[in-house]
């Protein structure tokens, strides 16, 4: 286990890690979709294994990740600490509880060559609410700094949080309604061929519902898009303007391009064909892994520049969260009710990322808000900006959880109270300036 958790002590092998997630769920996802209408036929003994191989491979990332990320945590001082606690437990508890459902769905198969459909929608629900509740946390505590230091790029990621948590929880209502009224108690094996073409559509209200993720999903991949350029910024003088803006504008490119793809009243062009075929689906179902790989990117850069061993392992916990999320994110799946269950195995490294987030990003501010040289080598060194201010939001946030409650317990008498007693504003402005003041310092 030694040598696992050696895996992401090193932005290379994290990346190593990352490449080998997205590899899973690259085939995991898209594997009903990309062998449908061909010769497979039904399935066999071989997906069964190739399916076990999946779930063996990403409960060894689990473990390791889980392990790896506990050790951080407990070693950080912060007032958050309560929280990363009862996030650590409340993650491990329902992500040791899916691989506990997945092998018995794997027994199932093995046994009676099906498996129930109430485990499925078990493992749906466990990995999407609990990554929205998570995600909720995050959201919040960039809303929090958001009010304290008025930075765009910290709003950003609040509403790109937002933004996932919405696209993830709306597929519950599909999904639950795809298995509940449309599968037998047993799901047995179907040719693949069939498969799609017998699933249902779904009600109106279900599609209208699922329909509002294409208004959330430009909006999301334009402010991943904006917050990635502006950690990758401090890289434009080492490669030059016009290449840097060449490289970051391709991620962009085509992300529009697969949404636009995706819109299907975009042509009726028969010439326009090709951009329907397999080959071009593939790469339209594999956008969110490329957002996830590109943004954990920034955040590898940013670790390969730092020298703090702490926060290089913080801003690889970062990437590697970033990375997972996006490439587990895959809204309405699993639509098709497959035998193996694939895409079970993808959500099921959902849960894991958002706490990966949560202690990363906040694991990042919290120790730059109390490391001064720190701060000063993001600022002449890296020279990134958005954790600078997220160290001074995190700052000014834990002062103010002290500084207020001492200042309502301060007995003054009447008069001295109505010519001194400040507000909760007051105190959170001179706090601001107390700070200004030591940064010019």
């Amino acid at each position: 286990m030694s040598s696992m958790l050696s895996i992401v002590s090193s932005g290379k092998q994290a990346l190593l890690l990352i490449l080998l997630v997205i590899a899973v769920t690259i085939i995991d996802s898209q594997f009903v979709n990309t062998f449908y209408g061909t010769n497979l036929g039904s399935p066999n003994n071989l997906h069964l294994l190739l399916f076990g191989s999946f779930v063996i491979i990403t409960l060894a990332i689990n473990i390791t990740l889980l392990i790896y990320s506990r050790k951080e945590y407990t070693s950080i001082k912060t007032e958050r600490k309560p929280l990363f606690k009862a996030s650590y437990i409340i993650t491990s508890i329902v992500q040791y509880t899916i691989f506990t459902i997945l092998f018995i769905t794997l027994g199932e198969m093995i046994i009676i060559h099906g498996y129930s459909k109430i485990l499925s929608l078990l493992v749906i629900y466990l990995s999407h609410f609990c990554v929205a509740a998570i995600l909720g946390l995050v959201s919040i505590t960039f809303i929090q700094w958001f009010r304290i230091v008025r930075s765009f790029a910290i709003l950003t990621y609040g509403i790109v949080f937002i933004a996932v948590i919405f696209l993830l929880l709306i597929t519950i209502p599909l999904t639950t309604e795809q298995y509940m009224n449309h599968q037998p108690d047993i799901i047995h094996t179907l040719d693949y061929i069939l498969l799609i073409g017998r699933a249902p559509l779904p009600s109106n209200d279900i599609a209208f519902i699922f329909s509002l993720g294409n208004y959330v999903l430009p909006l999301m991949i334009m402010f991943v898009w904006i917050i990635t350029i502006s950690l990758l910024k401090p890289y434009i003088n080492n490669i030059g303007k016009i290449p840097f803006w060449i490289l970051v504008s391709i991620p962009l490119i085509y992300q529009l391009f697969t949404f636009l793809i995706r819109d299907a009243n975009l042509t009726t062009d028969l010439a326009l064909d090709i951009l329907y075929s397999r080959p071009f689906q593939f790469l339209m179902g594999i956008s969110y892994h490329i957002s996830g790989l590109f943004f954990a990117v920034a955040f590898l850069a940013l670790a390969r520049k730092t020298k703090r061993k702490v926060m290089k392992n913080y801003l690889i916990i970062s990437s590697l969260g970033i990375a997972i999320l996006f490439s587990t994110m895959q809204p309405g799946m699993p639509f098709y009710a497959t035998y193996p269950p694939f895409g079970l195995v993808t959500l099921s490294l959902l849960g894991l990322s958002s706490y990966l987030l949560l202690e990363g990003l906040l694991g990042c501010a919290a120790y730059v808000s109390r490391d001064n040289k720190l701060k000063r080598e993001f600022q002449l060194d890296i020279r990134s900006d958005i954790l600078n201010k997220m160290g001074s939001a995190e700052m000014q946030h834990e002062i103010e959880r002290r500084i207020i409650p001492l200042v309502k317990k301060i007995e003054l008498s009447d008069d001295m109270r109505d010519q001194i007693d400040p507000s909760d504003e007051d105190v959170k402005i001179m706090i601001d300036e107390i700070l200004k003041e030591m940064h010019k310092k």
